[in-house]
């Protein structure tokens, strides 16, 4: 529930930048960079508009398509995590709750490890990630 001063916007985006701390904190450390001791995050613009601020590079990203190619300049990571990036700036317009295969995702063609971080490390990012109110409900078990 958003507090009196945070729109809901804000408050999805508060959200987002948990999540991105938690993903910076385990096995790989995806969105941190020791040597800058920074952390990505999310912000908003006057407009609504979601914007990236790169860990590497420090610059801020529109997340949003202005082209057919909609190159991301200064974005240090692989499309797995641009998809993710993506997906959190889905939650942030529309509120809609994001997949839980988004967060450190298994995979049969990657030893099941799509991120390299490990079972120990994904499984830790996986519990710490999906306590934020973001996830959709995990699926229902069909009884056997």
């Amino acid at each position: 529930m958003p507090t009196e001063n945070q729109s809901p916007k804000q408050q999805r985006l508060k959200h987002c930048n948990q999540l991105l701390q938690v993903i910076s904190r385990h096995g790989r450390r995806f969105f941190y960079n020791a040597r800058h001791d920074h952390v990505a995050s999310l912000e908003l613009d006057a407009r609504g508009r979601v914007w990236f601020v790169d860990d590497y590079s420090g610059q801020r990203i529109y997340t949003h398509r202005t082209t057919w190619t909609n190159k991301w300049r200064g974005f240090s990571h692989g499309g797995t995590l641009r998809d993710l990036i993506e997906e959190l700036r889905d939650y942030i317009v529309t509120g809609e709750p994001m997949p839980r295969g988004y967060i450190a995702p298994e995979s049969s063609w990657s030893d099941g490890d799509i991120w390299g971080y490990g079972p120990e490390a994904a499984k830790a990012v996986r519990e710490e990630a999906y306590a934020i109110p973001m996830f959709r409900e995990r699926p229902k078990q069909e009884a056997a």
